[in-house]
């Protein structure tokens, strides 16, 4: 899956371990490398919503059409996405969101956030 960033300082900690260790702590720097090496390796989408210890659901709100995926189970640490078609335009799950994860080849990656902050 091709992954597309937010910003260039977003694609740098989530590219680098120690950036990342500095701005997380060690556990959440870790997890957050492997699942981004996990979306690189990723055929689509789907292939992440598979994973549930990644728990990837739809936010709700003004945050509608992003999806967050947890980055360490022990952690309110998380990845906020927006899913893209090869338009580069933002996909909506409308009523068949399994479909819009298959046809998901590209995300872009728009924070790591701490949940509830």
């Amino acid at each position: 899956m091709q992954i597309i960033y937010k910003n260039d300082k977003l694609k740098d900690v989530c590219n680098n371990l120690k950036l990342a260790t500095r701005k997380y702590g060690i556990d959440v720097a870790r997890s957050l490398h492997k699942l981004i090496s996990a979306m690189k390796d990723a055929e689509n989408l789907k292939s992440i919503a598979e994973l549930p210890q990644y728990r990837l659901h739809q936010l709700k709100g003004n945050r509608q059409d992003q999806y967050s995926i947890t980055i360490l189970n022990s952690s309110k640490y998380r990845l906020i996405l927006y899913p893209i078609d090869e338009n580069n335009n933002i996909m909506k799950s409308l009523d068949n969101e399994s479909l819009m994860f298959i046809k998901c080849i590209r995300i872009q990656i728009e924070e790591v956030s701490e949940h509830y902050e």
